[in-house]
């Protein structure tokens, strides 16, 4: 007996006794058997194939009747037996033997995964199939003749080990896709699944695409020598590519798409010389070799698919997330495959250099892909050869140059996209292109420029037209209107002017617009009967009119206008159904938001900084809002109508007049930002309790009381703006906030010590100015050891005590450093010098002692340095001159002596600021400030500087052009005041008083050029005025026309303190000095003086006309000198408010008009001015007229005596023999006297940087 075992998986005879007996029976069998073949084969002609037939399975039986077969098909089984095919054997078995064994097995069912390339999809298979055919008629041919080579071929089983061996290296799979595959059932191999042979029992197809595959490729699969089609795609193998693979000269389609290979592709994969696809894409970043030079030898390939997705249709939006990252140039050689029609090396990143021109060879490609790369160099204009092409994708890479005109011509283009390059110049210099069937269009993202590309209207078959974030300027053409086929188009990001053209309106496909960000005017007309639109952006233009063309947009969903000049209201959106998200910021809107009411699709609302008004009553029923904007306007009310919007996440309402509680968000548990700054809300902060998520909260400027308690729980909070409220109590309640980085508190009635802050690592900006905290800057030591990522430190007027922490110069992140206004004392830290990133220190104000470290000289970025007001000792450091950054040196109000003729100003050429006033500095004038070109105010006063002033216009002139403020008052300055003083264009304010300057008033003042501006109504410079005692630091700079200075000037009879220097407000004061002359006509020149103080000089003759040309004086003090004359009428100017003429001989009638003799009390003409008569004097003119003795005035003097002509006509001889007496009294006495005072100037507080309070121009006296 005989029988036939499989266990092992290779077929092995068991012999009986009686096994030649058996034998020859079977072969008589088979000789039968073959007969009948014989017989149905002579029938059909098919002789010669069928006696092949025979005379190899002959051969086979005598094998199998060999004593020596057991041995031998051992040994077989080790190697495989090359069985010859002819040359005409078809690529594939056929589809129907193939179906019914896979349903046999549980295998796909797919028909098109079945007859083809098994590639991405269901489309992609069917156009793969259709260019390789035929593939699968071999089985039908000969299913019986398999069945015989299945029992009789045991030469074959090489190839199942090949297999076994292949799923060994395989760690999992879906489906039990290949439990089938046993040593068990080897012989059967053919039958298992994803297994295709041919009928000689060769595999010749294999398909494991989408089993979750994972594991390793060895070479197994190579010993295949028959394979024709591998399909490993959408797997999770992690692996190179097995370089035994390129021994596979008859495989035709290799896809291992969508896996997690690494390395490249082998160079020996160009000995595959049957490879017909080669799909490779979506390997991710590990797959990152170079492309080989030989796979040019593949002259059969057709497909090569090095990119991310097989795309040829180009329909695919979302490309894959993963994909390859080859590298190098891209082989020349390739251009030797003239067979290609899809070549794509999409989304690599890194291949480099040129595109090879010779691809122009490639005539038959239809879809050309190199987008997503980092290829340079132009466009080749030899691409126009591609006379087939379809989709030309050329985006995202580094080409430059102007577009090759020689692509115009390809006729067969239906996508092409060259965006997101360096392109230059026209992008169609032609007027007309052999583009008519041309779908899609991206020329986005690049530098085109010129006018909108006219050729384009002809491209009727146009669908996409991308053409954004180019510099293409003018305007839409007119015929735009053509493009009837266009449902997308977007321009935004150009340089485009001029109106929407009505001819839009013909676009009746369009869908999506995308207009925003340029310089489009005209309205939105154009667009009403676009009934198909549902995404309008036309933010960032200058559109004009209302909304209402948008009313019967019913598809809309989307609209973006914001950034425009729209008026009207809301009321043409009322109807609009869909709409989801409507952006409508900074525009003219009015009216209320009704019209919003039932849009109940809304989930985002951006309609802030507009003049709408009403309630925020119509959103109560969009329960869908996630993002509400509505900050900006005049809204009022109460927050109550958000009450139950439960999906809110975003609330801004900031600057509106909304009043009530926090209470209605109360269970807004989805709330993460909450902006609701400058409104009138009151209450607590206790309706946040609950909000877990909320991580932004901006509660400024309202009328919020109670603690910072209710925010102790919400440890997702990292910013909290609470400044300008009445909280209370201390900072406990932020103890455990770990996430919190920035933290505003300013403003309030805050207590306590900084020390819950001791352990907050993250927070970088910590603003808790103009509160009551107390204790020491010690809880500082460890937040500086903590969070080196602090960038502003604000603790200014407060009331912190003790030393300043040296530790604070850990904090390299930080910018700005304001502790002014507190009690701190004890020495500057050094450490301070290493605050490398350091903006601004400003430590005014406080008690510190000790002098100016000099190694603050090491602060490169170091812009302001306050540190007026102290008891700081010693000199200047010299050093500071190496901070070339310095903007605003504030040093006065200290006890610094020296000079500060060492600094060398000449590093410091971007000073704009440098006061020192209230020191005991002497020495000379520093002349190399002159060096400084951007200075636009010096302040000196109150030292003991001394000699003359340099006399060196003509090497200032170029440096000192935008000086503004120039104070050189109570020093010991004297000689003749420069003439360089008298030619500074910008200059506004000059004080030169309690000085000792001598000689007469220039009579060209021309070159005080600002002076002569009229750019603005005397109003300007009003406002409401008061004396203030102390000052507030603001620091030097330029906004809007305003010098942010604080400054001190003498008018008006008192000292006034300007919050900031308008443009419009000039002053001279010249007082206290021994100025002499007549007061010069060209005063008259000088137009926009506001203020003018000549007191205590020695000034004669009439007061000059000129002043009728001084539109916008306001104060004007003559007191003390020798003027003569009447009172000209001129000075009865309404606007003159402070007028004092005292200690003159100014005689004749006050003038009465516009009530000038009722608007200034006595004080204004007396002491002196003895023959002055009428109100409001009580001696009339006519008593005047009737006493006949003279009138004096005694300078100094507390009254007048009135004396006769005899003793005045001997004062007057006396004069010049008293006047050396009387000019040493003045100086030895001069820096005691009562009117002696010290102008300050120093810099502002930290609630310039943050706050946009009402800053007063100044305050006067009550």
């Amino acid at each position: 007996m005989h029988s036939l075992r499989r266990s092992t998986g290779r077929a092995s005879v068991v012999s009986s006794p009686d096994r030649p007996a058996l034998r020859e029976r079977f072969r008589m069998l088979v000789i039968l058997v073959l007969c009948c073949l014989q017989l149905g084969a002579c029938a059909v002609g098919q002789e010669d194939t069928t006696f092949g037939e025979i005379s190899r399975i002959e051969t086979l039986v005598e094998t199998l009747q060999d004593p020596d077969f057991d041995a031998r098909a051992e040994s077989a089984a080790k190697e495989h037996v090359n069985i010859n095919i002819e040359s005409g054997l078809p690529p594939a078995s056929s589809v129907e033997v193939y179906m019914g064994q896979q349903q046999a097995h549980g295998g796909p069912r797919s028909q098109r995964e079945l007859q083809q390339f098994k590639i991405q999809d269901q489309a992609v298979d069917t156009l793969l199939t259709n260019r390789h055919e035929p593939l699968h008629r071999f089985q039908e041919e000969s299913a019986h003749s398999r069945a015989i080579s299945r029992t009789l071929l045991q030469d074959s089983f090489g190839e199942a080990d090949a297999l076994l061996k292949f799923k060994a290296e395989i760690k999992n799979y879906t489906d039990n896709a290949l439990d089938g595959w046993t040593t068990g059932n080897r012989s059967a191999y053919c039958s298992w699944t994803r297994v295709i042979c041919d009928d000689e029992l060769h595999v010749i197809s294999l398909n494991f695409s989408r089993l979750k595959m994972n594991g390793t490729l060895g070479p197994s699969l190579s010993k295949l020598e028959y394979l024709v089609d591998l399909d490993l795609s959408h797997n999770f193998l992690l692996s190179e590519l097995p370089v035994e693979w390129g021994r596979l000269q008859r495989l035709q389609t290799l896809n291992v798409h969508d896996n997690f290979l690494f390395g490249g592709v082998p160079a020996e994969y160009g000995n595959m010389s049957s490879l017909r696809v080669l799909y490779i894409g979506a390997q991710d970043e590990l797959f990152n070799g170079f492309i080989p030079e030989e796979l040019g030898l593949l002259s059969e390939l057709e497909v090569l698919a090095l990119g991310a997705v097989f795309n040829f249709d180009a329909k695919q939006e979302y490309y894959s997330y993963r994909s390859n990252k080859m590298r190098g140039p891209i082989p020349k050689s390739i251009a030797n495959c003239t067979k290609l029609w899809y070549l794509d090396f999409f989304g690599n990143s890194h291949l480099t250099g040129p595109i090879p021109r010779e691809y122009s060879q490639l005539v038959n490609l239809e879809y050309l892909s190199f987008e997503q790369n980092n290829f340079t160099g132009s466009i080749p204009s030899e691409l126009g050869n591609l006379t087939k092409i379809k989709y030309l994708h050329l985006g995202t890479n580094a080409l430059e140059g102007e577009f090759p005109v020689e692509l115009a011509s390809l006729s067969e283009l239906e996508f092409l996209n060259v965006s997101t390059n360096f392109l230059t110049g026209s992008f169609l210099t032609v007027e007309s292109t052999s583009w008519s069937r041309l779908e899609k269009l991206f020329i986005d993202r690049n530098n085109f420029r010129g006018a909108f590309p006219r050729a384009v209207t002809a491209m009727t078959a146009l669908t996409i037209f991308y053409m954004f974030d180019n510099e293409f300027t003018g305007g839409l053409p007119e015929n735009l209107g053509q493009l009837a086929n266009l449902q997308v188009f977007d321009f935004r990001r150009n340089q485009l002017d001029g109106k929407l053209p009505d001819s839009l309106n013909n676009c009746t496909q369009l869908q999506r617009l995308e207009a925003a960000s340029n310089n489009l005017t005209g309205t939105l007309e154009p667009l009403r009967n676009l009934l198909l639109l549902n995404s309008l952006f036309a933010a960032n233009n200058m559109l004009t009119g209302t909304l209402d063309p948008l009313r019967n947009l019913s598809l809309l969903f989307f609209l973006d206008v914001q950034n425009n000049m729209l008026t009207g209201t809301l009321e043409p959106l009322r109807n609009l159904s869909l709409l989801e998200s409507l952006c409508a910021v900074n525009n003219r809107l009015t009216g209320t938001l009704d019209p919003l009411r039932n849009l109940l699709l809304l989930d985002f609302l951006f309609a802030a900084n507009n003049n709408l008004t009403g309630t925020l009553n119509p959103l109560r029923n969009l329960s869908l809002l996630e993002y509400l904007s509505v900050g900006y306007n005049r809204f009022t009310g109460t927050l109550d109508p958000l009450r139950n919007l439960s999906l809110l996440e975003f609330l801004f309402a900031a600057n509106n007049n909304l009043t009530g509680t926090l209470d209605p968000l109360r269970n807004l548990s989805l709330l993460a930002y909450l902006i609701a700054a400058n409104n009138n809300l009151n209450g607590t902060l206790e309706p946040l309790t609950n909000l877990s998520l909320l991580g932004s909260l901006y509660a400024g400027n309202n009328k919020f009381t109670g603690t910072l308690d209710p925010l102790r729980n919400l440890s997702l909070i990292y910013l909290i703006e609470a400044a300008k409220n009445n909280l209370t109590g201390t900072l406990e309640p932020l103890r455990n906030l770990s996430q919190l980085a920035y933290l505003n508190a300013a403003n309030n009635r805050l207590t306590g010590t900084l020390e819950p802050l001791r352990n907050l690592s993250k927070l970088a900006y910590l603003l808790a100015t103009n509160n009551n905290l107390n204790g020491t800057l010690e809880p500082l030591r460890d937040l500086s050891m903590l969070s080196n990522g602090i960038m502003y430190l604000l603790l200014n007027d407060n009331n912190f005590r003790g030393h300043i922490p040296a530790e604070l110069g850990k904090l390299s992140n930080l910018k700005l450093l304001f502790l002014h206004n507190n009690g701190l004392s004890g020495p500057i830290p050094s450490s301070l010098a290493d605050l490398e990133s350091i903006n601004e220190i400003n430590l005014g104000n406080n008690s510190l002692t000790g002098g100016i470290p000099p190694e603050l000289g090491r602060l490169q970025y170091m812009e302001y340095l306050i540190l007026h007001s102290n008891n700081l000792t010693g000199t200047i450091p010299a050093s500071l001159a190496n901070c070339s950054s310095l903007k605003n040196i504030r040093l006065s109000k200290n006890k610094l002596t020296g000079t500060v003729t060492q600094i060398d100003f000449l590093q410091l050429r971007s000073l704009e600021s440098f006061s020192v006033n209230g020191n005991q500095l002497g020495g000379e004038f520093p002349v190399s400030v002159y060096n400084c070109t951007e200075l636009k105010l010096l302040d000196l006063s109150s030292n003991e500087f001394s000699e003359e002033l340099p006399d060196h216009y003509e090497y200032s002139q170029p440096v000192l052009r935008e000086l503004r403020v120039l104070k050189l008052s109570s020093n010991k300055f004297g000689g003749s005041v420069p003439a360089w003083i008298w030619k500074l264009p910008e200059l506004q304010v000059l004080d030169l008083s309690h000085n000792s300057f001598t000689g007469v008033w220039p009579t060209n003042l021309s070159g005080l050029e600002g002076f002569t501006r009229l750019e603005a109504s005397p109003d300007d410079v009003g406002g409401v005025n008061s004396v203030i005692d102390d000052f507030v630091p603001v620091r030097a700079e330029v906004d809007g026309g305003k010098l942010l200075e604080q400054i001190s000037i003498e008018a008006k009879g008192a000292r006034l303190e300007l919050e900031y220097v308008l443009e419009t407000l000039f002053s001279i004061d010249l007082s206290y000095n021994q100025l002499s002359g007549r007061i010069p006509y060209a005063l008259g020149d000088l137009r926009g003086l506001t203020y003018l103080k000549l007191t205590h000089n020695n000034f004669s003759g009439e007061i000059p006309q000129v002043f009728e040309d001084l539109l916008r004086l306001q104060s004007l003090d003559l007191s003390a000198n020798y003027l003569t004359g009447k009172i000209p009428a001129v000075l009865s100017r309404p606007s003159l408010s402070y007028l004092n003429l005292s200690y003159n001989f100014l005689e004749g009638e006050i003038p009465t008009a516009n009530a000038f003799s009722t608007r200034y009390d006595i004080s204004s003409f007396k002491p002196g001015n003895d023959q002055l008569c009428g109100a409001p004097l009580e001696t009339t003119c006519a008593a005047q007229d009737s006493n006949a003795s003279g009138s004096s005035a005694t300078l100094g003097a507390p009254s007048f005596e009135l004396l006769d002509g005899t003793f005045w006509r001997a004062f007057e001889i006396g004069i010049p023999i008293g006047f050396v007496i009387v000019i040493g009294v003045v100086i030895g006495t001069r820096r005691i006297m009562p009117c002696t005072r010290h102008w300050l100037l120093d810099t502002q507080d930290s609630a310039r940087h943050f706050n946009k309070g009402t800053y007063g121009v100044f305050n006067e006296p009550t």
